[in-house]
Formats: structure tokens, C-alpha cells, sequence
């Protein structure tokens, strides 16, 4: 391989790629792009664009204004004869959009930037490969690096570059990493964070459900929930990222490594070393600001309290993944409970960020309800959030200490998996006795099981209501009803990440 092979290499004569976009109307362009970035599938090195109203799909868009969003979904030359409604169906339920008859779709025969080998990471390849070779480093023959099968995807939470989980498992890296090129990393890594604005590289890796634990008394591993959702496995390869402890201290929180982005209008911050950020829950988070902005409720056609009028709990709080979507949408109140000091710093300076005020009460362990910190609680009237550095199973004595001085509480958010069914019984303890309200019940579910698990969930929350209301206080007028199961994204293979929307609510209201 000579100097021009790596600087300038050589496109072939081949055909023009082709690429399915998405004909949207206008209404519905911000949260469709929104989706498709989540899931990788929107085409960032295009700019979405009106549609030409000679444009054949625009008359299956139904709308007056529509706009093109390219998607990375390619399309077979021998395909071009098909009228791609089911690769755009595909897409659609990706991304979970439903309403499939309000999009149109065609095929455009634009070259991606990728495809010119433009892309970041390509590039700082290049520069480097030329930097050893200008000094005189052998430099080994690498078959097909810059090929569309070395997966050259990432994702930048700034100031951090994320790589997937087998990136360096792939070609070419395999030969990138070995001798004599490895000795060079170093170097590499430099120019891919000035390549692509960052000052940290890490790897990816799924948040385990499981945590091991040596026991104190034996030499075996043992292994636990991981009820902090620390991500164990994360592997940074640039940059100092911090020391590790998870029982930080505020020069920890200081010394280490934050990093956000920005989702819905909504900042979001964390310590990609101890907390997990999954952007793929973005369909739920907008879900629930349609759901709390809407006047009625589309299940029952009961109206609604305002936001400004309620409260919300968030019994998983995180950094604020569906706690802020209560605050964003107005809800007067939003209480938090969360076990991991991390995601509560996280929490912190991602509602300062919002510019929302934020108060965090952190109890001793072992403390009776109604001592200094239930005290300091009450006292509290203008913080928005509310965060409780506590278990959960505490929630209902704290909020029960503190009706008489918050709007009533109307939607429970149970955002934890593989399933959040331990805080069912306190999740209807904390909705309001008389108003009642929602509860999102978050669980794993095998595609096939879900209509089955719908009448599981079901049930159990009517045996719960029924213990937990004595006869003639409420729970024999109570409805209890699943109003809708929301799919939000595959989990694995074969399982659906699921939100049960439980509706209790009195016959005479």
C-alpha cells in the first residue's frame, strides 16, 4: 500500500447507492427524527428538506406539507421495481409510529457522505496511517479497511466517544490493534478526539442484569441484581475517566468524568463510569409528555388534572430519565427515589441544568419516618423535584407524611428491569386515595407473552388495590383497568421492553 492508496483512496466504478427516506408531514417531522436518530436510523449527513409536491409519495403522506428525512436503510439495485411500503413498515415499527398510512416513502439515489469514506473515524485513520508512514513505520497490508462491513458507528455524548460493543472485535481493527500498530495507539486516539470534537474514547457495553459479589465468608462469587444499574463493563480507552467508587464523595463527583446530551428539549447528565444512559427509552419519554400535555386522557375520555394541578413519583429515578419528562411537561411536584449516589448527582446538575430546582434529602440508614429529614422535607415548597436517597420501600410512609402539602399525586413511574414488580404495592399506596391516577409498570416481556402478561399485570393490581384499601375507604370503588401496553423497544431477541399503563379511578369521578 503506497502513500496516495491511504490519503486519496481510490472510490470504484460502481453503481450509485440507494436509500429509502421517509415522506412525513410536517406535524410529525420532529418526533420521527427524533426516533430514527435513537435507533440509528436517520441519515445525519443529509439535511432534511421540503418535499417537492411532484413527488409521487407525497399523495400517500395525505398532507399538504410534507418534508424528506433520509434514513440509512439501503435498498438493492434489483429491488427498484418494489413500492417499498415494507421496508418503510419496517422503519415504522422501529421506532414504534404507528400511524403507517400518514408516511410516504421513495427511494433516492444520493452517495452518503460515508460512502466517500468521510466519515470521522475513517479520516483520523487515514491522517495516522500517513503520519507512521511519513516517519518510516512498516506499515502491514489491511484488506478492505474502510468497507461498510467494518461497522463504523459510534455516538458522541459529549465531551465522550462511545463506541459500540464488538467495534474492536471487527476487521480491521483486529489488525489494528496488533503488532507493531499497537505500540501507535496512543496517537490515534488523540487525532480521532480531534476529528470528532471529544476529549474521552470508551467502549460500550450492555448494563448487566446481574452484578457478582464475593461473599464475605467464602472465596465463591455470588451474584445480585445490579438494583444501581452500574454500568460494570464500560471499558475507556482515552482519557482520565475517574478513580472508581461507588460511595462518592463530592471531590469524586469533581474529579470525574460527565457527560450529557440532550433529548426532547431535555438536558441530561451522568458519570458514564458508574450510571447508565439508554437513548433508545426516547419513544416513552416523549410518550409521556404527549400523554401529561394532552387535556384528556385518549383510554378513558376522562379529563384530566392539569399538570400544575399534580404530582408525580418516580420510584427508579436514574439521572432523571422519566422524572424530568413530568417536570418538563409541569407537573407541580416530582418526587424521586434512588439508591445510587452517581445517578442522583447526575440527577442534580442535569435539573440545574433545566433550570429547575432540585433538593436531594439523604436519610441515615436505619432512620424512622418523621424525624429531621421528614421534617426537611415538608419544609420544602418551592424545589420542583424532590429526591429521596433512599430504597423505595419507603416511599409510601413519605409521601403519606407529606399529602397535606403536595398536589395530589397522579402518576407513579416503575422504570426498572428486567421488571419492576417489587414496587407495585407501593406504587398504589403513593397515588392519590380519592383522585387516584396511573401507574407505568415497566417489565421485559417475550413477544409472544405480552397480551398474557397484559391480564397477569392486570389481575395483580386488582388483588393489590383490594389489600391495600380496607372495604368502604376506596377500594371497592376503585376501576382498575390496563388502559394500554406501550412496546418501546426490543430488549434481546424475541423480547419487548413494556409499559403497562394501570388506570385507578372512582366510579363517580
Amino acid at each position: 500500500m503506497n502513500h496516495e492508496d491511504i490519503s486519496n483512496p481510490v472510490i470504484p466504478d460502481k453503481p450509485e447507492p440507494l436509500y429509502l427516506s421517509l415522506i412525513v408531514p410536517k406535524s410529525e417531522v420532529k418526533s420521527i427524527k427524533i426516533a430514527l436518530e435513537a435507533h440509528t436510523l436517520l441519515d445525519k449527513t443529509i439535511k432534511i428538506s421540503p418535499t417537492p409536491s411532484d413527488t409521487q409519495a407525497v399523495q400517500s403522506c395525505k398532507d399538504t406539507a410534507c418534508f424528506t428525512i433520509p434514513t440509512v436503510v439501503k435498498v438493492n439495485h434489483s429491488d427498484l421495481e418494489n413500492d417499498h411500503v415494507e421496508a418503510r413498515d419496517a422503519i415504522l415499527e422501529r421506532i414504534n409510529y404507528t400511524d403507517k398510512t400518514r408516511i410516504g416513502v421513495f427511494v433516492s439515489s444520493h452517495r452518503r457522505l460515508d460512502d466517500y469514506g468521510q466519515n470521522p473515524l475513517i479520516l483520523a485513520i487515514h491522517e495516522w496511517l500517513n503520519r507512521l508512514r511519513d516517519r518510516g513505520v512498516s506499515l502491514p497490508e489491511i484488506p478492505n479497511l474502510f468497507s461498510d462491513k467494518c461497522g463504523w458507528t459510534y455516538t458522541v455524548y459529549s465531551p465522550m466517544l462511545l463506541l459500540p460493543p464488538n467495534f474492536l472485535a471487527k476487521q480491521p481493527w483486529c489488525q489494528l490493534l496488533a503488532p507493531p500498530l499497537q505500540l501507535y495507539l496512543p496517537e490515534l486516539w488523540c487525532i480521532v478526539c480531534q476529528k470528532l470534537k471529544v476529549t474521552h474514547i470508551a467502549i460500550n457495553k450492555p448494563i448487566p442484569a446481574l452484578v457478582r459479589k464475593t461473599s464475605a465468608d467464602s472465596e465463591r462469587d455470588i451474584s445480585k441484581p445490579n438494583i444501581l444499574r452500574s454500568p460494570n463493563d464500560l471499558t475507556p480507552i482515552h482519557g482520565d475517566f475517574g478513580e472508581i467508587n461507588l460511595s462518592p464523595t463530592e471531590g469524586n463527583f469533581r474529579r470525574a468524568l460527565w457527560v450529557g446530551t440532550v433529548q426532547n428539549d431535555i438536558s441530561q447528565v451522568w458519570a458514564p463510569m458508574y450510571t447508565m444512559f439508554s437513548r433508545g427509552n426516547i419513544s416513552e419519554k416523549t410518550r409521556l409528555l404527549k400523554l401529561l400535555s394532552s387535556a384528556s386522557n385518549s383510554g378513558t375520555g376522562r379529563i384530566l388534572s392539569k399538570p400544575s394541578e399534580y404530582s408525580a413519583v418516580d420510584l427508579y429515578a436514574g439521572i432523571g430519565y422519566f422524572a424530568f419528562s413530568y417536570a418538563k411537561a409541569g407537573a407541580a411536584k416530582v418526587l424521586c427515589w434512588e439508591l445510587n449516589g452517581w445517578s442522583i448527582e447526575g440527577l442534580r446538575r442535569g435539573a440545574n441544568k433545566n433550570g429547575w430546582t432540585i433538593k436531594v434529602i439523604e436519610y441515615e440508614q436505619g432512620e424512622e419516618p418523621h424525624g429531621k429529614e421528614d421534617r426537611e422535607a415538608k419544609e420544602t415548597q418551592n424545589e420542583r423535584l424532590l429526591v429521596f436517597y433512599e430504597s423505595n420501600s419507603n416511599a409510601a410512609t413519605r409521601v403519606e407524611g407529606l399529602r397535606d402539602r403536595i398536589p395530589p399525586v397522579r402518576h407513579v413511574n416503575c422504570g426498572y428491569l428486567p421488571s419492576s414488580s417489587d414496587s407495585w404495592e407501593v406504587a398504589v399506596k403513593v397515588l392519590d386515595p380519592v383522585e387516584g391516577g396511573w401507574i407505568h409498570a415497566h417489565e421485559n416481556v417475550a413477544i409472544q407473552d405480552i397480551d398474557r402478561r397484559k391480564s397477569e399485570v392486570l389481575n395483580f393490581f386488582k388483588d393489590l388495590v383490594s389489600q391495600c384499601y380496607t372495604a368502604g375507604s376506596g377500594a371497592n370503588r376503585f376501576n382498575v383497568e390496563c388502559q394500554h401496553v406501550e412496546r418501546v423497544k426490543a430488549y434481546a431477541p424475541g423480547v419487548m421492553h413494556c409499559v403497562f399503563d394501570i388506570g385507578l379511578s372512582h366510579d363517580e369521578l
